[in-house]
């Protein structure tokens, strides 16, 4: 009797870069989850399909209260990829895994004036040194997620309601922008945001942010620049 062979499997993995924000719950938590919640409100999806990780230096927990904030957290469509600085007795099936040593970047989220959460902050992993211009030749559409921390960005087309560009440097769109973008996450204070046609959802760079609520109704639809003036994050009509 004959058997037949196949041919050999070959295994395949490869390693990949991916940028991961780290929230850092503090005591006590009731009080975090509601200044979080305030936060939330003004961007309710940001986390939404999000790689998340929890650093737990802050706390000590039980594994039941670990599990009702991960359930929390889970509840506010965070869903948690991994957590650091954890005790043993968090570590176990069906709980996130342990992650360690990332590198931080520039922390690329926004700022609250009441009391808030430890805001979340990126995490490279690994990073890459090099330092380049990514451009993206036509529309970031609605729901789509344009991510480069290793330099500028520039759109050649709109950024719509709903899509987010995110870059290590300054953020460029010939277009108009409806949507979110977050400059500077590689710690450049000197970078900026420049627009041909301003209607934004989010304007943030280096933690300092604005919205559309916050904008003024002159600036709509104008030619702006986005900068950094000490912690405020200041807009200036181009034409």
């Amino acid at each position: 009797m004959n058997a037949h062979v196949g041919p050999a499997q070959t295994l395949k993995f490869r390693a990949q870069s991916l940028l991961a924000y780290v929230l850092e719950p503090v005591p006590p938590l009731s009080d975090w989850l509601v200044a979080l919640d305030a936060w939330l409100a003004r961007s309710p999806t940001f986390f939404i399909a999000r790689p998340v990780i929890l650093d737990m230096a802050a706390l000590e927990l039980t594994l039941k209260e670990y599990r009702e904030l991960l359930s929390d957290l889970a509840r506010r469509h965070i869903r948690v990829m991994g957590a650091e600085n954890v005790g043993r007795g968090l570590v176990g099936p069906h709980l996130p895994p342990v992650i360690s040593a990332g590198r931080t970047i520039e922390n690329p989220t926004m700022r609250e004036e009441e009391p808030a959460p430890e805001q979340p902050r990126a995490v490279e992993r690994p990073a890459s040194e090099s330092a380049e211009t990514l451009i993206v030749d036509g529309n970031v559409r609605s729901g789509q997620t344009i991510m480069h921390p290793q330099g500028d960005v520039t759109i050649i087309g709109r950024v719509a309601s709903g899509a987010e560009v995110v870059a290590g440097g300054s953020i460029h769109v010939y277009g108009a922008l409806q949507g979110r973008v977050i400059a500077g996450i590689s710690g450049s204070r000197s970078a900026r945001i420049f627009c041909t046609e301003a209607r934004a959802e989010l304007l943030c760079i280096g933690g300092a942010y604005v919205t559309a609520e916050d904008t003024n109704a002159e600036m709509e639809g104008r030619s702006l620049e986005a900068r950094l003036d000490g912690e405020e994050l200041k807009l200036r009509i181009l034409g």
